[in-house]
């Protein structure tokens, strides 16, 4: 059996939350037009009884926080985030449009993780 040190174990998740958000930021980019700016929020997981979801707030274009992520882990990597709280008119509060294109990138979009 092989056993992980604490310093092994928080470098494991502090990767796992970066894979993430950089998903959840990606996501948000190929489906939406109009994404300058992002802020990612820090990775919410299911606690020990199933209750909450593995998703985050991400700010977008500096005006408001949309909820991106799933259910559970598995859903997340295996279907894709999606977004789970929003608002009315949010499109065009935020300035963005649904427009999914594959090849958009996060290249363009200035983005702060938290």
């Amino acid at each position: 059996m092989r056993y992980m040190t604490v310093k092994q174990s928080q470098a494991n998740a502090a990767n796992e939350e970066r894979r993430a958000q950089e998903k959840a930021a990606l996501w948000l980019v190929q489906n939406y037009s109009g994404v300058k700016e992002l802020k990612v929020g820090k990775l919410d997981r299911p606690n020990a009884v199933g209750g909450g979801s593995y998703a985050m707030d991400i700010t977008v274009n500096n005006k408001r926080e949309l909820r991106i992520g799933e259910d559970t882990r598995d859903e997340f990597y295996k279907d894709g985030p999606m977004i789970l709280v929003s608002f009315d008119n949010y499109e065009q509060i935020l300035g963005i449009q649904k427009n999914y294109d594959k090849s958009r990138t996060l290249k363009n979009v200035k983005i702060e993780y938290k």
